[in-house]
């Protein structure tokens, strides 16, 4: 799974790098959600969709909300008895096109999620060893994801995302059995398009990135905590 991840650059920064024009971007709001170290689950995390032809980007809750939600208190989605939801984080490849809580989105609500690496924790038989992974010469990657929109009881819609995962890379396979698809630069325009996609040609591109353009490094174990949120945190150890 990928259930930790970092941006350690600015809004600017990723709006320059992934082609998004700057009029048309609330800074205001992103700027809450980078730089930021330590990124976890419910937190808010900027996002890169197609609209009117254009790439824009949003602030989204990562965890997708369900529809059987009636009411969000904190960090937690209730249903109608006040039992808390399951709202996921991941969604896996392979079954992305069939499940009925994500095929909706895949069919039509495809997005970016702009990140500079992940984190994953390699298990042995005493410890989990966390690492950081990230791409060797470039900044930014974009992990392959998908979204919705829930309608609050006060008529607020809330948008939320998950992230894509797929099998491990030969880099990967030896820390976890999952990662995130991470899509090449020429991808972005086939994820991105909601018009008139092709399934089978989406379906081609949730692979596992290429080895050898990737690398990765044991990192602190202060990551394990989520209210750590430092830039030593991706710093080799």
């Amino acid at each position: 799974m990928c259930g930790r991840f970092g941006i350690v650059d600015d809004a600017l920064s990723m709006v320059n790098a992934f082609g998004i024009d700057p009029s048309i971007t609330t800074f205001e709001n992103l700027s809450a959600c980078m730089p930021r170290y330590n990124v976890a689950p419910t937190d808010q995390i900027p996002v890169i969709f197609e609209k009117n032809n254009q790439r824009q980007t949003q602030s989204m809750r990562w965890g997708l909300i369900p529809y059987q939600t009636r009411t969000i208190r904190g960090r937690s989605a209730l249903d109608e008895n006040g039992k808390s939801l399951n709202t996921p984080i991941n969604a896996r490849a392979e079954t992305i096109h069939s499940k009925g809580s994500f095929k909706l989105s895949f069919e039509k609500r495809r997005c970016l999620i702009p990140a500079s690496g992940f984190y994953e924790w390699e298990k042995t038989n005493f410890s989990k060893i966390p690492h950081w992974i990230h791409l060797e010469n470039r900044p930014w990657m974009a992990l392959a994801g998908i979204y919705t929109w829930w309608k609050s009881p006060s008529q607020e819609w809330i948008p939320s995302c998950t992230i894509i995962t797929t099998t491990p890379n030969s880099l990967m396979e030896s820390i976890h059995d999952r990662m995130p698809v991470i899509l090449t630069e020429g991808s972005y325009d086939i994820w991105l398009n909601s018009r008139d996609p092709e399934m089978s040609e989406l379906k081609e591109i949730l692979v596992p990135y290429a080895a050898k353009e990737m690398s990765a490094h044991t990192v602190s174990t202060d990551v394990n905590k989520t209210v750590n949120n430092s830039p030593y945190l991706v710093n080799p150890v």
